[in-house]
Parts: C-alpha cells; sequence; structure tokens
C-alpha cells in the first residue's frame, strides 16, 4: 500500500488501472461488427395496402421476424400468437421480455415547439411507440396511435397489457425504471417485474465490470459502458456499430411503411431495423445472464 495514498483512492486507482488492461485487451480481440439488414417478408404490390407488415431482420446469423402493428388490434393478435407459437409458458423459469420505448413528437405540437423540446428524444417528450422480444426470434413493433384520443391507453390492446403486467415475465430493458414509470404515466401501461439490463449483466460479471465512478464538473457520478458495450461484454465479443445520427434523432412517432401504392419510407425502414436490434439484443442479453447467474 503506498502510505502517502489514502485506502479507498488507491482502491479507485487500481480498479482504474484494470478496467483499462481489460479494454485494452478487449480491443485486441474485436470481431467485425455484426451487419444488420433489413427487407419485407413479402414484396411489395403496387396496389396492396399491408396494415401490419412482416419484416425480416438480420443481426449478424440471427434473423428475427419484426410484425409493425399498424392497427391496435394486431399487437394484442401478435402477442397472442406469439406466445401460442413458443409456448412461451410451458418452459421453466420466467417468461423474458426486452423491452425498449421511443420518443417523439407529442400529437399535433411539432410545429409549435421551440428551444430543447424540438429535439424529438428530449426526455420531456412523449413514448411514441414500443418494441419488444419474445424468444429471441419475434418483435414486435408498435406505434400507439393517439390522434383524437383523449385517454390512449383505453385502446392498447389486452393481450399486450396482460403480457408485460404477469408476474411470471421477466421485462428487461435499458434505464427501466424512468421508462416503466413514463409508460404508466402516458400509456396506462403497467410493467409489473421490471428489471434493468445493466443490473442483469451486473449479477454475472460484477458490477465493476457494468458500472464505475467518474468525475463529471467536480463531482462523483455513476458512469458505465453503453448499450453496444455492454452487447460486447456479455454477448461473446458481439460488435455492434453505433445508432446513426438520424436514429438518435428520429420522431418516433410518425412512422409510415404501410406499402401504400407500393411505397417503403426508407428512413423508416432504418427506424424499425434499429428497433429491432435493441430490442433483440436486450432479451439476449437477459437470457444468457439469467441462464448464468438467475434473476439479481
Amino acid at each position: 500500500m503506498n502510505p502517502k495514498m489514502h485506502p479507498k483512492k488507491e482502491k479507485r486507482v487500481k480498479d482504474s488501472r484494470h478496467r483499462k488492461l481489460a479494454m485494452a485487451d478487449r480491443e485486441e480481440k474485436k470481431k467485425a461488427p455484426v451487419e444488420l439488414t433489413i427487407k419485407r417478408d413479402k414484396p411489395l404490390s403496387d396496389t396492396h395496402y399491408e396494415l401490419n407488415p412482416l419484416m425480416v431482420v438480420h443481426v449478424g446469423t440471427h434473423l428475427i421476424e419484426t410484425t409493425v402493428a399498424l392497427a391496435d388490434s394486431a399487437a394484442g393478435a401478435w402477442v397472442r400468437s406469439t406466445i401460442s407459437e413458443l409456448k412461451l409458458f410451458r418452459r421453466r423459469g420466467p417468461v423474458v421480455v426486452g423491452l425498449c420505448a421511443f420518443r417523439g413528437y407529442p400529437t399535433g405540437s411539432r410545429w409549435n415547439l421551440r428551444g430543447p423540446l424540438s429535439n424529438p428524444n428530449h426526455p420531456s417528450n412523449p413514448y411514441r411507440a414500443i418494441a419488444i422480444c419474445l424468444g429471441g426470434s419475434h418483435v414486435l413493433f408498435y406505434e400507439l396511435d393517439t390522434w383524437y384520443r383523449k385517454d390512449p391507453g383505453s385502446i392498447i390492446p389486452r393481450g399486450l397489457r396482460d403480457l408485460l403486467d404477469n408476474r411470471k415475465v421477466v421485462v428487461v430493458g435499458w434505464g427501466i425504471k424512468e421508462m416503466v414509470n413514463k409508460l404508466q404515466y402516458e400509456w396506462g401501461l403497467k410493467v409489473a417485474r421490471p428489471v434493468d439490463v445493466r443490473k442483469v449483466a451486473a449479477g454475472t460479471y460484477g458490477k465493476d465490470a457494468v458500472w464505475w465512478p467518474k468525475h463529471e464538473k467536480g463531482r462523483v457520478v455513476m458512469g458505465g459502458l453503453g448499450f453496444e458495450e455492454l452487447a460486447e461484454l456479455a454477448l461473446d465479443g458481439m460488435q455492434l456499430e453505433k445508432k446513426p445520427a438520424k436514429v438518435r434523432e428520429a420522431n418516433w412517432g410518425e412512422i409510415g411503411i404501410d406499402g401504400y401504392y407500393g411505397n417503403d419510407d426508407k428512413e423508416d425502414l432504418e427506424l424499425i431495423k434499429y428497433a429491432t436490434r435493441d430490442a433483440f439484443v436486450t432479451h439476449q442479453i437477459a437470457t444468457k445472464c439469467i441462464g448464468k447467474s438467475g434473476l439479481p
């Protein structure tokens, strides 16, 4: 022990050195970034209007079927059919759901916003869409239609409500506490058993591998791995590219991929692709860590 250094400070210095060595070791062993692609399950027709299109998304070698629920009833139907197809409640252990939520402008107010709220992903702006992953192979993208609705939560399908409000279902997400509180306030959607994906990973790899103190503006705050770095840690070195700025700053309340007149909005397809990726990766991290170490 260095006699001139306080024991706690010396421990922080050692921990910092260990993290830097571990990060340097991971840099040497890095794999190539996984390829991320999206396409429709069926080709578009010039006249066909597809209300709930099915997308095929590849995250590396993993194939995920993503249903885009443009009708509220389709979200409930997807939950029922997916649970039945995968026989989720017949398996041992908890059912794991990967959940992501996406912000956008409040309905009808986009052109009236000024200052920070003009960014659709400002924390004060509402959630406009969610993506949930079941079984590691099926994703639902659901955009809540709030037009002309005084109580948007009243139209959320019962199947979706029952799934997330089930104590046998572990709902895992990034920043899950804030997310579920906001979803309950804005959508009336309750989550019975939320768990933060970082907490799940820390239960397997240790808190120091996921979180650590850092100095910010003269005070000590908790920092840690970002989403892509967490995937690398938990999923055998999986390399995810950072989201493009147009995805990070997107308005998630105006998705239009119904294929009307045979057209698709490429930017909206990009959003669906990254929403699928995030929900899938969240599910995979949780499934792997819970399988190794149990629930935190």
